[in-house]
């Protein structure tokens, strides 16, 4: 983390009616059309996650329930066919069989002529329709009874249709309203639109990220680190700076980064970046890097340190960063370790997890949050908890670097304290090294 007051990774999971699934296995089926697998629900550009697939699959259980029908779905239209892209069905022996096909030519589909006003929302008997009666489509189905409705987009696209159908006839719907449909069919274009602008939004980051590697807009500033016993510049840290217009801190950036599923490749283009600056520091002086515990756990990190100078490094694992499986995390680290890198906390005294790392992960160097050092010369509670800090590293011979130190007055009263190191303003700003 910076030590002063400068500025601070999967995609959507495709989703079935019945459960959130992750496939994309396709077959054939009969005739030639082209059939997805059960287990797989995609729409071309449109990927819909685990909270559309779990609110989607009540709503289409609700509205098959609702008018006693055997299966209720979503079909999408694109390059001239329908593709049911979500299915709800309480049996799925119907959808797993191999002649069952979800996709048709939009010509042949009910959905096509519901949309374009050559059938009605609601046909009771489709044995009994004139035009269903000879399509191709009723037999493959099994269809006896259907509903649909289009779904409409807000700019006048329709995206496809809503739809039920049932295997044998049914007399009742003649009475009933398709009125229930159209409403339920609102709410997934608007859900649908929804996932199209955020899928919009995450290309854009992914565009600008993937970017970065043949780019000179991510560069790699470093802070000195002062050793307080040394009296003299004992390491840096490195820094990511973004230069782009219009600037986005670095905290910005790595979280876009790990919310489409590109926080690893991020990371190692930082590390990797910062790591090529080393011949740059003095032999006595260590680099201090960043690096999240998903990106550990990964072996990214541990590629790139597969060095004969990763005795020189150290990584620092920020208090933000959650650790689930600390033992996992620990033989992680573990081989690192071996390569000779050390193991740094950052953050601690910012919170819970910050703790929590202190005690479960055996750092080598322990760095106290720079809003415990703010002003710390005059607040006996920071200076308290410092020295309970300090203290309890002595005893599981860790270091402590203070971070943030902006004063002479922070930086005497550390020194009191028994702070090995210390890194700010006070000392020197990140940049670029010479």
């Amino acid at each position: 983390m910076d030590g002063g007051q400068g500025p601070s990774n999967a995609r959507n999971r495709q989703s079935t009616g019945l459960r959130p699934q992750m496939s994309n296995s396709f077959k054939t089926g009969t005739k030639g059309v082209l059939t997805m697998a059960v287990g797989t629900v995609r729409s071309g550009p449109d990927y819909f996650d685990e909270a559309f697939g779990v609110s989607i699959a009540k709503l289409l259980g609700m509205l098959r329930r609702s008018f006693s029908m055997d299966m209720a779905f979503i079909g999408k239209f694109e390059h001239g066919t329908r593709t049911m892209v979500f299915v709800e069905s309480d049996n799925n022996a119907d959808l797993s069989s191999e002649g069952f096909c979800f996709s048709h030519p939009q010509s042949q589909t009910y959905c096509r002529k519901i949309a374009d006003g050559e059938l009605p929302s609601i046909i009771p008997d489709a044995r009994s329709n004139a035009i269903t009666r000879a399509m191709d489509v009723t037999n493959e189905l099994s269809i006896g009874a259907y509903l649909g409705v289009p779904i409409y987009l807000s700019d006048g696209e329709i995206y496809g249709t809503l739809c039920c159908l049932k295997h044998s006839s049914d007399p009742s719907l003649e009475t009933r309203d398709p009125s229930l449909l159209a409403f339920v069919a609102d709410v997934i274009a608007d859900r649908i639109e929804f996932h199209r602008h955020r899928q919009r939004h995450d290309n854009q980051i992914r565009s600008r990220i993937e970017g970065l590697s043949s780019s000179q807009e991510l560069t790699m500033h470093f802070q000195p680190i002062w050793s307080i016993t040394g009296a003299a510049i004992c390491g840096y840290e490195a820094l990511a700076r973004f230069n782009t217009e219009p600037y986005r801190s670095p905290d910005i950036w790595f979280s876009e980064a790990e919310q489409v599923g590109l926080g690893d490749f991020l990371e190692t283009l930082a590390i990797d970046l910062a790591l090529t600056q080393l011949p740059k520091i003095p032999e006595s002086c260590f680099l201090s890097i960043n690096a999240s515990p998903a990106a550990i756990l990964s072996g990214a990190v541990g590629n790139l340190l597969n060095r004969k100078d990763a005795h020189r490094i150290v990584l620092e694992v920020t208090e933000h960063s959650q650790i689930l499986d600390y033992p996992e995390f620990r033989d992680s680290v573990q081989s690192i370790r071996k390569m000779g890198a050390r193991l740094a906390i950052d953050d601690a005294g910012s919170g819970y997890a910050s703790l929590q790392h202190v005690l479960e992960l055996d750092a080598d160097i322990i760095k106290l949050d720079l809003n415990l050092i703010r002003n710390i010369h005059c607040d006996r509670k920071k200076q308290a908890l410092a020295a309970a800090l300090v203290s309890y590293a002595q005893r599981v011979r860790a270091q402590v670097v203070a971070e943030g130190v902006e004063t002479q007055e922070e930086f005497d009263v550390l020194k009191e304290l028994g702070v090995d190191k210390v890194q700010g303003y006070y000392i020197g700003k990140p940049a670029e090294l010479a």
